[in-house]
């Protein structure tokens, strides 16, 4: 049974290593949707603010989709610009109500943006940004997390070792431990009594045994 254990317990540890780094891939590449624009609420000038994760500096994945639509006009100029700090255009695009505006993908840093969003009156506009912020700190979490259940690991079996020592220490106090009943030693003298004078039943004295006493 110890052997088993022996080479079970590092198996379980290693599959939840592999384990643990492939749901933290999963989450890494998961997006977090933000609506820009949408046909209750819309604004030519949307501010942006593209939050640093854990401190990190790094550029995260982004997509940006847009759609026009009118229920009252037929044809109409559109147009978006993704700008940052309100200077520099990082995608751009102009056309018709009938045409399919693009979808962008790319990379944004932590910043702020603005969404430049042109129509004529009547067009309804949706527009989201999805973007994966935790891509940009993935390999530092899968070694943050593999560190971590290492470390674990170790502390698990440093645990089960002590609690063994504990345990084994317990049980030989225990064996050592005086019992409560201890046998009576008799004395060479008290070996010597005779069994009559000892019992507590006597045979009857005769006349002259009497006299004497």
């Amino acid at each position: 049974m110890a052997a088993a254990r022996s080479w079970v317990n590092p198996v379980l540890w290693v599959l939840a290593l592999v384990l643990i780094n492939a749901l933290w891939s999963n989450v890494s590449r998961q997006d977090a949707p933000n609506e820009v624009n949408g046909i209750d609420r819309f604004e030519t000038y949307r501010d942006l603010t593209v939050a640093p994760v854990f401190g990190s500096e790094e550029a995260m994945p982004a997509t940006f989709q847009t759609s026009f639509t009118s229920s009252s006009l037929e044809q109409a100029n559109v147009s978006f610009a993704i700008k940052k700090d309100n200077l520099s255009v990082i995608h751009s695009w102009s056309g018709l109500l009938t045409d399919t505006p693009p979808e962008w993908s790319g990379t944004l840093e932590p910043g702020t943006y603005t969404v430049v969003t042109e129509v004529e009156q009547g067009v309804d506009v949706e527009q989201v940004l999805l973007l994966q912020p935790f891509d940009s700190i993935r390999l530092q979490g899968h070694a943050v997390l593999s560190v971590l259940l290492v470390v674990l690991a170790f502390a698990e079996q440093g645990v089960r070792a002590f609690v063994s020592a504990r345990t084994q220490g317990a049980e030989q106090k225990a064996k050592k431990e005086v019992a409560p009943f201890k046998r009576t030693s008799f004395s060479r003298d008290d070996a010597n009594v005779p069994e009559d004078d000892a019992s507590p039943w006597r045979p009857p004295l005769t006349p002259s045994q009497e006299i004497r006493e």
